[in-house]
């Protein structure tokens, strides 16, 4: 049965799609849509992976639950939180799955598989992979043409939709044209006809693949995707397509996900990862390591041992990218001049601190140059508590996106969360040891006296004159600022060589003046006993006041009227 049996028009919100049943447009021969939409060759999962990252793709076999699930999700839209217990009651369908999770833990190899296995069955209407720093696939230039190209090929009916489109506007694919006008006339309106004009029965739903969003660096266009994307689901709930995209989710896309909840699965891949698969995935990679291999070959077909291959899926932790850190370290080395052999490399990683410091050397070598690097890393190892991007970034001051970019180079060694408000933490504390270790570490040794930029910086964030809107942050200043300053203190008197900051000149922008003039004094909530008793040598006065909306005993700290005491804190 034809899904749009007798419909003429179908509106939904700002949305007017009508059925081109008597409209004909001749041509003189078909145009030449490869010349007019000019899509990206490097942009879809046909792409040459080795040359347009990403480069990546699950291995027959693993991750068998998540498949289970966004199978079910494309069969009826559907998708269970927890795959082994039943609902309580049916779940509503919904038409886009947003898969979210830290870099490195592997969306974009499901992202490649998804659209390879789909359109294997003939139901890949088009697919995308942005990349950051890769021209056009960082931006949305030509990012609608690229999905409407694809699908002129890949949906039987659409690209005579698509070229009455471009017959009725030349210009509608210009770079210039708004991304939601584009949207409209191109993708979702050829998409909807060719499906309402086919006389075949109704069969699965149609795919699009949209892979590493957060790296498009339009932001304002992406806002309007997804804006465009909700009020299409939400307004045609029944149309067979889905949306699969993968992205973290940051702050300029969370307000947008939020607003389209009724159309949006959040699939978190984040704590999905599993053992098996990881232990999987190494056998595989060495194994196919060795059948190109004379000298791994020599090792024999049970090297590594599986001893050892136990101890290295540990340290793993369920990360696939550090898993294939460690792998490529053992099987190539850490450079052309490193001459040791696989299985000399094999006893190192086992011995992962300080077995595998080349490998931390080479990935932090490829973030040195970037602004910010050294501040970014030492104040994540010296922190007392791990920090989520958004309060890392307010904490020191900078703008979120210029801690991301530090972050995402290190994703290989740095455990980066798939939201701005969660925690970065380490993959192994063999990293922390490393960079505290200046023997080891060299140029990228984080010093003990960092602690004392991390004092300045909990007050600057106290009393500074920048106001700073991040709770989590302000709460980490007022129970931790003591701990940085005893431990600065405690360095100071041992060290010969006077305090210099990292970060000199974002130092000297710095100041400590009062904010007793604001009108709008920050407030929080912290546990009274998390108070420490230093702050009445440091600040002056202290307003708390009691406050009964938690259980355990609290206190409301007002910090609009703080009067620092210049002397200890400059």
């Amino acid at each position: 049965m034809n899904a749009f049996a007798g419909a003429q028009g179908v509106h939904f919100n700002d949305l007017n799609f009508t059925q081109a049943q008597n409209v004909h447009y001749n041509y003189a021969r078909p145009l030449d849509l490869s010349q007019i939409l000019n899509p990206l060759p490097d942009a879809s999962h046909t792409r040459n992976r080795r040359t347009s990252p990403p480069d990546s793709q699950c291995l027959a076999g693993t991750r068998r639950d998540v498949f289970q699930q966004l199978g079910s999700w494309m069969q009826n839209g559907t998708m269970k939180q927890n795959p082994t217990q039943p609902e309580a009651e049916p779940l509503p369908p919904k038409s886009i799955c947003w898969m979210y999770g830290s870099f490195g833990c592997g969306k974009s190899a499901i992202a490649q598989t998804m659209a390879e296995w789909y359109a294997g069955k003939g139901r890949l209407a088009a697919s995308f992979f942005f990349f950051r720093g890769a021209g056009s696939r960082s931006t949305t230039n030509g990012f609608v043409a690229t999905l409407s190209h694809q699908m002129a090929t890949n949906v039987p009916g659409a690209r005579k939709f698509i070229e009455q489109a471009i017959v009725q506007d030349a210009h509608v694919a210009h770079p210039s044209r708004a991304l939601d006008s584009q949207l409209r006339s191109l993708v979702f309106l050829p998409l909807f006809q060719a499906i309402a004009d086919s006389r075949a029965p109704y069969s699965d739903p149609y795919l699009i693949v949209i892979d590493g969003m957060d790296e498009c660096e339009d932001k304002q266009g992406i806002s309007s995707f997804i804006d465009l994307c909700i009020a299409f689901f939400s307004s045609c709930p029944s149309f067979p397509l889905r949306l699969f995209i993968t992205s973290r989710v940051e702050e300029h896309i969370r307000t947008h996900i939020q607003a389209g909840a009724a159309v949006i699965h959040l699939f978190d891949l984040s704590h999905r990862s599993n053992r098996a698969d990881v232990e999987y995935a190494m056998n595989v990679t060495f194994a196919n390591a060795r059948k190109h291999d004379r000298a791994l070959q020599s090792l024999g077909r049970t090297w590594p041992s599986q001893g050892d291959l136990y101890i290295l899926v540990d340290y793993c932790d369920g990360s696939f990218i550090f898993m294939s850190t460690i792998a490529r370290f053992i099987l190539w080395g850490s450079g052309d001049d490193d001459e040791r052999t696989p299985d000399e490399r094999l006893k190192l990683a086992l011995k992962i601190n300080p077995g595998i410091d080349s490998v931390y050397r080479d990935v932090l070598s490829r973030s040195r140059d970037l602004p910010h690097f050294l501040t970014i890393i030492s104040t994540i190892v010296y922190l007392q508590i791990p920090l989520s991007i958004a309060a890392l970034a307010a904490l020191l001051g900078l703008p979120t996106y210029q801690v991301i970019r530090v972050l995402i180079t290190l994703q290989a060694i740095l455990r980066v969360p798939g939201w701005d408000d969660q925690p970065v933490t380490f993959f192994h504390t063999s990293l922390r040891d490393f960079l505290t270790d200046e023997a080891r570490s060299g140029e990228f040794h984080s010093p003990p006296s960092h602690h004392t930029y991390l004092m300045h910086r909990c007050f600057d964030v106290l009393v500074g004159t920048e106001p700073i809107g991040n709770p989590e942050a302000c709460k980490y200043a007022i129970i931790y600022s003591t701990g940085h300053l005893m431990i600065a203190l405690g360095h100071l008197q041992q060290s010969k060589l006077p305090y210099n900051p990292i970060d000199l000149k974002e130092w000297k922008k710095r100041s400590f003046q009062s904010r007793r003039g604001e009108r709008r004094p920050i407030k929080f909530t912290v546990p009274v006993f998390e108070i420490d008793d230093t702050y009445s040598l440091l600040f002056h006065p202290l307003s708390v006041r009691p406050s009964n909306s938690c259980k355990a005993p609290t206190s409301t700290a007002d910090f609009g009227g703080f009067s620092p005491l210049c002397s200890v804190i400059t």
